[in-house]
Parts: C-alpha cells; structure tokens; sequence
C-alpha cells in the first residue's frame, strides 16, 4: 500500500520527464510508459522497451514470444507462446512441448521464465532452467528477462545460461531511472523493496537481439 501511495505522488512527474534508460543493453532506449497498466512503476517500463526495440529488427513472422507481454505495448503479429493465457494467435502450449516446423530469428520472453514451474502445481524448481535451453534451441537471436529476488532458485543458471551476455539492471528510483550493475550485486537486490514489484531484473542476449 504504501508503494502504491507513494507511485501515485510520483505520477506526475514521472509524466513530465517520460526518460530513456542509460546504456545497459545494446544503448539508450526510450523508456515504456504504460500509464493504463501502471508498467511506468515496474520492471516493465524497461523490459517492454528492450522488448519493442528487438521486436522492430525483425520480422514479426520470424518472431517469437514466451509469455503473452509484447501484446500490451501493441506490438502484434508474432507466434506467441503461453500455456494459461487465451488471446489472439496466442498459443496455449507449454514451451517444453512446443514444437515448431522452423527455427525463429528472434526469441523474446519477458518475465515469464521465472513463473514456469515455479508457480505451478505440483512445483518443480529446476523447469525454468530448463526451459532456458528449450528457447534458447527454438531460435538465433535471443532476448530474455528475469525479476532478480522472485525465483532464487532460477538466477545462477540464467547468469550461466545460453546467452552472449547477462546483464544486471537495477531501479534507482520511484521515477523509473534505472542503472548497470555489476552481476556480484545480484543477491543483496530485493523483489518488492524499496520499490514496487522488481527492483532488478536480469537480461539475457544472445546474436542480434
């Protein structure tokens, strides 16, 4: 509650300036201002904007999405995998037992790898591991995103998963300001505090994302 007192105090100036992130992956970016969804006060405001960055350099056809996330920034038309969530051209498979006819340009999934298996009955810890390696083999290019704090569990084999790089970007303040990390600061970074939802998320790339 408190969280959400404070965001509401901060939306207007958070309106005002509409920023860009500092060079954390692949250069600046304009920030994701979702103010219907309130992406603005959480990791979202990044991920979303990394995430439509990729999205633009290739084709939506050579596309895809792990989680149904890019459609809430109006970015459509990609193959979109999402084993619980119906919507458009979205299907409801588990990525584990997807089986394309062709490999992707671009695999983009924006914290969803920490819900898989983590959050389902009965609960099995090491699937999002290796979900990791599933996508990682469905595509050339990869783009993934993780909350630091939320699956502890999951964060060392994501750093060493299948990716060029791993980097680590922490929120620096309630404006949405964000900062490059060194990987060391991961376990001192909290989900949930001192701000709402992520206060750091961990991004994964590999090829020309």
């Amino acid at each position: 509650m408190r969280n959400a007192v404070l965001d509401v105090a901060a939306l207007p100036i958070v309106a005002a300036r509409r920023g860009s992130s500092p060079d954390i992956v692949g250069g600046p970016v304009p920030l994701h201002y979702g103010f219907k969804r309130w992406d603005w006060r959480t990791e979202r405001g990044l991920e979303l904007a990394l995430a439509e960055r990729s999205s633009s350099r290739h084709a939506p056809a050579a596309t895809l999405e792990v989680g149904n996330v890019l459609a809430f920034a109006g970015v459509t038309g990609h193959t979109v995998v999402d084993k619980y969530e119906a919507g458009v051209n979205v299907l409801n498979v588990d990525i584990m037992e997807y089986r394309p006819e062709r490999k992707f340009g671009l695999v983009i999934s924006i914290s969803t790898v920490e819900h898989i298996g983590w959050d389902e009955e009965p609960r099995e810890p090491g699937k999002a591991a290796a979900a990791l390696d599933v996508m990682a083999g469905l595509g050339d290019a990869l783009l993934i995103t993780m909350p630091v704090g939320y699956h502890r569990e999951l964060e060392q084999a994501f750093i060493d998963g299948p990716f060029d790089s791993v980097a680590l970007a922490v929120k620096k303040s309630r404006l949405g300001i964000w900062a490059r990390r060194p990987l060391t600061d991961v376990p001192a970074v909290r989900y949930g505090y001192p701000y709402a939802y992520g206060n750091g998320i961990l991004i994964g790339t590999r090829g020309a994302f």
